[in-house]
């Protein structure tokens, strides 16, 4: 898989480090909203 190779570096660098927090951080923020939208639906 492509995130085996991306997590399998020497060292994670600041740069992916910030990638994968961010990627993280918007994971959760979208599902927030969904839940949001849903319980404004039902």
């Amino acid at each position: 898989m492509v995130s085996d190779e991306f997590l399998d570096g020497e060292s994670l660098t600041g740069r992916q480090a910030a990638l994968v927090f961010a990627g993280f951080l918007s994971l959760i923020i979208l599902s927030g909203v969904l839940l949001v939208l849903l319980r404004g639906v039902f």
